[in-house]
């Protein structure tokens, strides 16, 4: 029996850890998806719905690629140079007040994030 690839889509860690959370919850994990699941516990730097409405936001408002806005939410960089790093294969060019901007973006996100996590 051969498998077949019906969808590929970019996801970001928090997306992916929130599905093998779901998944765990309504059947066993294989051994690969505890220790990935274990891994994005503690790299995941977002919940899945920040995670989602920052790619979003990255995509629509900034004119971020998907690959690029994935690699942003999984990475959340705070300077301007490790933008920079990450957008240097966009084919676009920044300038310095569109990353900051974007920089206000993310950190829009990871802050009201964080405080979430502060209350639970």
């Amino acid at each position: 029996m051969s498998l077949k690839i019906l969808e590929v889509k970019e996801l970001t860690l928090p997306e992916v850890r929130k599905l093998l959370e779901e998944r765990g919850k309504t059947g066993e994990l294989n051994r690969m998806q505890r220790i990935t699941l274990d891994y994005l516990s503690k790299f995941s730097k977002l919940d899945a719905d920040h995670a989602v409405k920052l790619k979003e936001e990255l995509i629509e408002k900034h004119g971020i690629s998907m690959f690029a806005a994935v690699q942003i939410v999984n990475i959340l960089p705070k300077t301007v140079e490790e933008l920079r790093t990450i957008l240097a294969k966009e084919g676009k060019v920044f300038t310095e007040e569109d990353l900051k901007a974007i920089l206000d973006t993310i950190s829009k996100y990871a802050s009201s994030s964080a405080k979430e996590e502060e209350q639970q």
